[in-house]
């Protein structure tokens, strides 16, 4: 599929596993390398680093827990 949208198409690509870690990842560091290859080409990469949206709503109840359990630590 990269392969043939290379140079025809945009691709939009979200991974949480780092470009180094390609190579493990799909277990072919030939492959890989191919598909970074054609996907770093005249790309954008952006990095987004910090607390993962899907889990905002969770924050509160982890913070009470931790509370919880320092306070008896203490």
């Amino acid at each position: 599929m990269i392969n043939q949208r290379y140079l025809k198409s945009s691709t939009i690509l979200t991974t949480n596993v780092g470009i180094a870690d390609w190579a493990g990842a799909f277990g072919d560091a030939t492959v890989a390398a191919a598909m970074l290859d054609r996907l770093l080409h005249r790309a954008a990469v952006v990095g987004i680093d910090g607390p993962p949206y899907r889990l905002r709503s969770h924050q509160p109840h982890a913070d009470n827990l931790r509370k919880g359990v320092t306070g008896r630590a203490g």
